[in-house]
């Protein structure tokens, strides 16, 4: 035992001392999900779903008939050439009215053993010497009054299907842990539970961007697809790492746009966000004052008319983002998180998991758009 003369300081009797702790926690890292709430978590609604549960689930898409092809042969401007050759010619009807390059044609018959057109020439404009890769567009019909009608090209309804991915994480605390008092921690079972889902809600959040498709067996799980393994069409991965321009923004909305689509959510990495303050910034309306700097874009709209909510995430891949139509696109659950006691073994207060099981629906995809490969230093 230590022993002295004189004035007793707090460097003597610390023993005794109490510590000074603050009575909550702090959590060193962010709780991030903001893919996930910006395209919805329970969107089976939106897509009409039946028959839910299931580990596999689709969603029906259909085609209109297309309305170009490319000619395989050369179409020499003599007017005695009536016919030529296109790459598929079923989707071609007697009536169809054809621009290649600058002249019009009309189409008098098809010959589908042979994928040849009979057309009549110069039905607008001047007749002119084509190449074997010309496009043929469908531009109109014209029928000849009283005529017998046609075979005409139909499409067949595709399935496209993802799988559901399952996420979990124990929880187990025991009987002394539950007992004794904590700071900052009123009930350590029910602390740990929470925590468990915000966690398992970040892997879902990462999965949005890094899911793969499997269709798991006995000794293999199965995963769903994410963002990147779904989008296909339209997924430009600029080469070199370019600094990223506005145009690279506009050039994948105007593809959404001319597939078909009209993409109103933009997930962006940090970078890209700082680019677009850089992109926009003379283009916004602000009030005057002396006291605050800077701007944050949160909205973009496009030529195109097209207005997109910009949504910045920290789990998104950097040098990636993603023009999608919420509409379009959304997670499917197929059991919500929860948590449910398990079979105690052992000296426990609380032995159970957190468990949930979901699925990402993007139907189509051409209507979205990846770009990637952009520096994120320049």
């Amino acid at each position: 035992m230590a022993a002295g003369q004189g004035q007793i300081t707090s460097y003597n009797q610390t023993v005794p001392q109490k510590r000074v702790v603050t009575d909550r926690i702090f959590m060193k890292d962010p709780m991030s999900i903001a893919g996930l709430l910006a395209v919805g978590m329970n969107e089976g609604s939106k897509f009409q779903f039946v028959n839910a549960p299931g580990k596999v689930y689709d969603w029906l898409e259909d085609v209109y008939t297309p309305r170009s092809n490319t000619a395989v042969e050369t179409l020499s401007s003599d007017s005695t050439v009536t016919q030529f050759v296109v790459t598929t010619a079923s989707i071609f009807s007697i009536g169809d009215v054809l621009l290649v390059d600058a002249e019009y044609m009309w189409v008098s018959a098809v010959t589908l053993a042979t994928n040849i057109l009979s057309v009549t020439r110069g039905f607008g404009g001047t007749q002119a010497t084509h190449a074997n890769t010309s496009v043929v567009n469908i531009v109109g019909k014209a029928r000849l009054e009283g005529t017998t009608a046609s075979d005409s090209y139909f499409t067949a309804t595709e399935s496209v299907s993802n799988y559901s991915v399952i996420l979990q994480k124990s929880i187990e605390i025991s009987r002394s842990d539950q007992r004794i008092k904590n700071y900052g921690i009123d009930n350590v079972k029910e602390r740990e539970i929470d925590k468990a889902m915000d966690e398992l809600l970040m892997q879902l959040n990462l999965a949005l961007y890094h899911g793969q498709s499997k269709v798991g067996t006995a000794t293999t799980p199965r995963s769903a697809a994410g963002l990147a393994a779904l989008i296909t069409t339209n997924a430009t991965a600029l080469s070199s790492t370019p600094a990223l321009i506005q145009k690279n923004i506009e050039d994948e909305v105007a593809q959404c746009w001319a597939a078909g689509g009209a993409p109103d959510l933009l997930l962006i990495d940090a970078w890209g966000k700082r680019k677009l303050a850089d992109f926009y910034g003379g283009y916004v309306r602000t009030e005057r004052t002396e006291k605050m700097g800077g701007i944050e874009i949160s909205r973009i709209m496009v030529p195109l008319g097209l207005t997109l909510d910009v949504v910045v995430d920290r789990h998104i891949p950097s040098g990636n983002m993603y023009f999608l139509q919420r509409e379009r696109v959304g997670m499917f659950p197929i059991d919500e998180f929860f948590y449910e006691d398990l079979a105690k073994t052992k000296d426990t207060a609380g032995y159970g998991q957190v468990v949930g099981e979901y699925g990402l629906v993007v139907v189509s995809e051409k209507f979205h758009s990846r770009l990637s490969g952009y520096s994120v230093a320049a």
